[in-house]
């Protein structure tokens, strides 16, 4: 049988700065795990997973005695699902600690997992009491620029049985901690202490959703020095001013301030969902928005004799942009100042990348990772397997945003030397073995490689068919490292 070829040249004349080893141990090479081994066996499952992201561990670990050893160390009580975490969350900090400002999304999830003899130790999750699952409160740091910088908070719980009907003073009562709400507080904390470890000039600004609409976050977050902005889902009452008697309400409120300004804002396409409580939310299709800025400084009348002073920004979108479909209208409460135009410009943008955490979850869930698919046998088990595979997944986020935001990088820079040669290689492409494309053209490259089809895919190349395009280049990177593809010396030298 002849021995297939490929230039010396290519094979050894590049260095990769981030191949998946080196990703897998800045990643998690610094787990406090108690034993060198553990940590060692953790950074070879994270390698494992980011070259070959699947749900199940059969389908990422290949080989025998490595699958064995990875069972061992997701099932080991030895091993804190929680020191796992830490060890991702430190890097991302890292990766934040070149700038001023990082932006944060903070949201909750569920993850339904299989569980038909009741034995896992999941909870409810959703509506229905049959099914099962984890939940779990993610925080993702992004770069000013858009570029996820990885996971730097994160909590998973298990729901108990419902309990009966209280009321709303009885609930009121109920302090956050003994509530779902107190993980919107444990996880806000942990992204604050590891940037005070290991970032400590840069300032996270957290962007919330709706659901942390809750007095006790709202006061958590007006901290000195702390940034956050949480998109409003009631119309609060505002504290009475001297010689006011008429009580005055949020959102009234900013409909009567001046027009600040116009904007434009492209807005992505989203399917229909039911949410586990209120109305069917509608699909959206993709667009580009017109939206009217008003702003106003307030002072929010808390339960408690609480007084919340901060800025709000209303933004709506106008009829005639919206057409058929229901026009957006935002109420954002920030602590953020906003004085001018340029300011309300900030704090919208900031909370659009709220959005790059939707994708992460989709990448995690049903995409890319599938974590969704696991059969590990209890949640902890669950847990620890998760926790690598949403770093796994916000890796490839970063990849996509890389490819989209900073296309002349060098491909070099997150891809090994095998990885670019196979790409090159399996593509129709101008790129010849040797050249070291810019990461927009081999993202590409390895998309369509995935499955990507252009325009009619819906938008550039995403997490899914980027992990497609690699599970796609598999076998002949591993020819490649193993070297039985044989390297020749180039022709012309």
């Amino acid at each position: 049988m002849a021995t297939s070829v490929v230039p010396l040249w290519f094979l050894s004349g590049m260095k990769s700065e981030q191949t998946n080893a080196a990703w897998a141990r800045e990643e998690f090479g610094g787990a406090r795990l108690g034993d060198v081994r553990r940590v060692e066996r953790l950074v070879r499952v994270a390698e494992a997973a980011a070259a070959r992201p699947a749900g199940k561990v059969t389908s990422v670990v290949k080989d025998p005695a490595a699958r064995e050893a990875a069972f061992r160390l997701l099932e080991s009580e030895e091993v804190d699902a929680r020191e796992i975490a830490l060890a991702s969350h430190r890097a991302s900090a890292r990766r934040a600690a070149k700038g001023e400002l990082a932006f944060v999304a903070v949201d909750q999830s569920s993850l339904k997992l299989t569980d038909t003899q009741g034995e896992k130790g999941f909870g409810r999750v959703g509506a229905q009491a049959s099914t099962r699952g984890l939940e779990v409160m993610t925080a993702l740091a992004v770069s000013p620029a858009g570029e996820p910088y990885g996971l730097c908070g994160q909590r998973y719980w298990a729901r108990g049985a419902k309990v009966a009907h209280r009321s709303k003073r009885q609930r009121m009562q109920q302090p956050a901690q003994e509530k779902e709400l107190g993980y919107w507080l444990e996880v806000m904390e942990q992204v604050r202490l590891v940037f005070a470890e290991e970032a400590p000039q840069t300032t996270p600004w957290f962007q919330l959703d709706r659901g942390a609409d809750a007095w006790p976050i709202l006061l958590a977050g007006l901290r000195e020095g702390d940034l956050f902005t949480v998109r409003a889902a009631q119309d609060r009452r505002l504290t009475l001013a001297e010689g006011e008697e008429e009580r005055r309400y949020l959102w009234k409120t900013l409909e009567g301030q001046p027009l600040l300004g116009r904007k434009k804002l492209d807005v992505p396409a989203r399917p229909a969902r039911k949410p586990e409580k209120g109305k069917l939310r509608p699909a959206r299709r993709a667009r580009s928005a017109e939206l009217e800025l008003r702003a106003a400084r307030v002072s929010l009348d808390l339960p408690g004799k609480n007084r919340a002073s901060l800025y709000a920004l209303l933004v709506c979108e106008t009829a005639d942009s919206a057409g058929l479909e229901e026009p957006i209208e935002w109420l954002l409460l920030t602590s953020r100042q906003i004085s001018t135009r340029a300011d309300a410009d900030l704090v919208l943008f900031a909370y659009t990348q709220r959005w790059r955490i939707e994708e992460f979850h989709k990448c995690w869930k049903s995409g890319s990772c599938k974590v969704e698919e696991t059969q590990l046998r209890s949640a902890q088990n669950v847990i620890r397997w998760a926790t690598i595979l949403a770093s796994v997944a916000a890796r490839l986020l970063r990849l996509t945003y890389l490819a989209r935001q900073q296309p002349s990088r060098p491909s070099s820079m997150e891809f090994t030397t095998a990885e670019i040669c196979a790409i090159v290689l399996s593509s129709r492409s101008r790129h010849k073995p040797g050249d070291n494309p810019p990461i927009g053209e081999l993202v590409l490259l390895l998309a369509n490689l995935g499955g990507y089809t252009g325009k009619s895919s819906g938008g550039p190349p995403g997490p899914l068919v980027i992990a497609r395009g690699l599970l796609y280049i598999e076998p002949l990177v591993a020819l490649l490292e193993s070297g039985s593809i044989v390297a020749a010396p180039r022709s012309d030298q």
